[in-house]
């Protein structure tokens, strides 16, 4: 595919005298939120855009995550976008490889690929105030300049490989779930599995199958309820391709989604009916009453993830499977030691460990107007205006940004409303013939102190210790509400929270 991709797209861009007829538009990402940004561009009648993809191919997560099991923990026919909807998704959940050709699928049908660059990745993002343009420098020293800047990297974008002493001098293979080296044959060795989050309870039961023995290190259990999997009849499928019974199926998930945002209100119904699924879940499956006890969270049903899975409860009770929850002590060149002294040998650990899900800032070396990095700007937590928007970096726009993240339901329900906002902003700023459009800084503060205010008496904010948290407590991934609520503040621009320079 990268073959086939045009350049002309980029030439454009980088002219310095501005002489299209349209601003220049550079995109950083080809997932799910990047491409429904192009998409979209190209509908309102845009074509001077690109994206940089550091990847071999378009897709994001779903090129990244190819471990065994790799699926979406939200129903096929929620996570994909409201204006391509696929009738022909093989299950329920759709597995990894499947939505990375329903991905390439829509590029293709809206005539993205000309605009794609893969295997170009971004080292720096500067914005020139005195040229009021962005200077993108990509890997190998190209300059790229546009006007407008749009981040779709996402928060689980940059692996997070665990602080363990030793690691580097363990003798076997080390593998991260989202790096997945599909050379190396499980069959018949010991793989330690540290971590027991998403990835972890989708890969377990697929690796038990092959592996010799499997070692599962669990420093906190989580809430995991039933999937309930299945895959569609060739019967469904037919009724499905009507497009009244497609939109209807679809908006059935969408409000039993919205439905179990409730869960998360600690003391409700809702939450106490979640709560008891999840324990009925275990029961079921764990008949050991002192495994069913460090296998149960202590913490508020909602506070980390809560995971879906139909077979990892199953996959534990597997003569091969060992649950270890002693602390990891060291790595040594055999194994991994925990502070009993045990040594668990292993012949490969996989770091089910998750992302850094502020990576952006680390990842490039990123700087607004004024030469402040955004490292420095998010140094007590990221943070933006609605989660798109940032004080000091004009015509930036992040999607997924901080804030934005949901625990319950499809992140395309706020994808789609956030690429409307931008196309809203860049028309603006071009209706009025400005060159810049920035966030107040007092506008995007005083959003964001109601924002943690509301999220310091969710679930959230009631003390357990998880990723969608900055070390300092502050809740930077989640939106506290529903997705609704988020569309609907997303309607219409407020226009005086901005300057236009």
């Amino acid at each position: 595919m990268h073959d086939a991709v045009s350049h002309e797209p980029v030439a454009r861009l980088s002219e310095p005298d501005g002489s299209s007829s349209q601003p220049g538009i550079i995109i950083l990402g080809a997932g799910m939120s990047g491409l429904c940004m192009a998409i979209q561009l190209k509908r309102a009648g845009f074509e001077n855009f690109v994206i940089l993809e550091k990847s071999g191919g378009l897709g994001g997560t779903w090129w990244d995550n190819t471990y065994p099991g790799a699926q979406c923990d939200v129903p096929a026919h929620l996570y994909s976008y409201s204006f391509e909807p696929n009738p022909n998704w093989s299950r329920i959940y759709a597995p990894q490889e499947e939505i990375r050709r329903y991905m390439e699928s829509c590029a293709a049908k809206f005539g993205i690929l000309p605009h794609l660059r893969l295997n170009t990745e971004v080292t720096q993002a500067h914005f020139n105030a005195r040229h009021g343009r962005w200077e993108i420098v990509v890997r190998g020293g190209e300059t790229l300049h546009a006007a407008f800047f749009i981040c779709s990297t996402g928060p689980l974008s940059m692996p997070r490989y665990p602080d363990i002493a030793g690691m580097n001098a363990f003798s076997g293979r080390v593998m991260h779930t989202s790096r997945w080296d599909h050379s190396y044959d499980m069959a018949g060795k010991s793989v330690a599995v540290i971590g027991t989050a998403a990835s972890a309870v989708q890969l377990i039961p697929q690796i038990a199958q092959r592996a010799r023995q499997v070692t599962v290190f669990q420093r906190t259990p989580n809430w995991i309820i039933p999937r309930r999997d299945r895959a569609f009849t060739e019967r469904q499928k037919r009724w499905l391709r009507n497009p009244l019974i497609g939109r209807s199926y679809r908006v059935l998930l969408y409000w039993q989604r919205e439905m179990q945002r409730l869960s998360f209100n600690h003391g409700t119904l809702p939450a106490k009916l979640a709560v008891r699924m999840a324990e009925q879940h275990l029961r079921r499956h764990v008949p050991d009453p002192a495994l069913r006890q460090v296998l149960r969270p202590d913490y508020q049903f909602g506070c980390k993830r809560v995971l879906v899975s139909d077979d990892y409860y199953p996959a534990l009770m597997q003569p091969n499977v060992a649950l270890i929850t002693t602390r990891i002590s060291h790595i040594t060149p055999d194994g991994v030691m925990t502070a009993d002294g045990a040594l668990h040998a292993a012949d490969a650990i996989v770091c089910a460990t998750g992302f850094n899900v502020t990576g952006l800032a680390a990842m490039i070396d990123f700087r607004g107007q004024s030469g402040q990095s955004l490292g420095a700007a998010w140094s007590e937590g990221a943070q933006a205006y609605h989660g798109m928007t940032v004080a000091d970096f004009p015509n930036f726009f992040l999607l997924l940004g901080p804030n934005t993240g949901t625990g319950h339901t499809s992140t395309l329900l706020f994808v789609e409303p956030q690429v409307k906002y931008v196309i809203r902003c860049i028309k603006e700023l071009m209706q009025r013939k400005k060159a810049t459009l920035m966030v107040k800084q007092e506008a995007m503060a005083s959003h964001n102190r109601s924002l943690q205010e509301r999220l310091s008496r969710s679930v959230w904010g009631s003390g357990c210790s998880s990723w969608y948290m900055h070390s300092n407590g502050r809740v930077e991934v989640i939106y506290p509400g529903f997705s609704f609520q988020y569309r609907k503040a997303l309607r219409r621009v407020d226009f005086s929270d901005y300057e236009f320079l």
